[in-house]
């Protein structure tokens, strides 16, 4: 089943009001329990360096159900009034890393994780015709690090087709892939070899590439025993 994955990344006012972060927070993490459409969520808060702080990590069962979030009232009505630039609500901030929406279509929901687990997630901007490279580097990283319990690299066809996951509206994209790497830990995540970037500068682009990790929080659509299951 080919499904849509999505993240939303923000960096987050440092003056905004806890009480409505924890609002935003719960609203995202059980989206499920208001727009159906949401298969599921998970949340949480960037660790690394990048001044970038809450991810917002969801998924569709196409592209029908994608664009029926977009214009559904709890959308507009609740998650707007926190990240529009014009909302007096808002409690996120403009940022130079340009990843505020990415994501990619995948074959059902291999980056499944345990609630408490941790996700690293490395942006790139590859080089034409450098994927396959990339790709058996980061599965050559999978193989050295035995806590590393998950890897995924796909295009970020998101940047390019944010309004329905699927129409290209831009001819391309700050970060062109997404690698995603699974943890058992927070301190694993953060601890995870970055030799891989030396090995991998030339098929980078102008130097395009942050990386991110966070403990995720699951919500709704999670069957976090299933889950564990699945990765044993």
């Amino acid at each position: 089943m080919t499904m849509l994955r999505r993240y939303e990344i923000y960096s987050v006012d440092p003056n905004a009001p806890k009480n409505l972060l924890a609002v935003m927070d719960k609203s995202m993490r059980h989206a499920q329990r208001w727009i159906p459409e949401v298969l599921h969520s998970a949340i949480g808060m960037n660790k690394s360096p990048v001044g970038l702080h809450f991810v917002w990590e969801h998924g569709y069962d196409n592209s029908e159900a994608y664009k029926r979030y977009m214009v559904h009232p709890f959308h507009a009505n609740i998650y707007d009034r926190y990240l529009l630039n014009d909302s007096p609500e808002r409690l996120v901030t403009n940022n130079p890393y340009d990843v505020g929406l990415i994501g990619f279509n995948i074959e059902g929901p291999q980056y499944f994780l345990p609630s408490g687990y941790a996700r690293r997630v490395a942006l790139v901007r590859l080089k034409p015709g450098t994927e396959d490279a990339f790709r058996a580097l980061t599965e050559k990283e999978k193989a050295a690090n035995p806590r590393m319990v998950l890897s995924l690299l796909a295009e970020n066809s998101f940047g390019t087709r944010w309004m329905d996951g699927v129409t290209k509206m831009l001819d391309d994209t700050t970060y062109s892939h997404i690698w995603e790497q699974g943890y058992e830990t927070l301190a694993d995540a953060a601890a995870a070899s970055t030799a891989w970037q030396k090995e991998a500068a030339d098929m980078i682009e102008d130097n395009k590439m942050i990386e991110l990790w966070y403990e995720l929080e699951t919500g709704h659509g999670y069957d976090n025993d299933a889950v564990a299951a699945m990765r044993s």
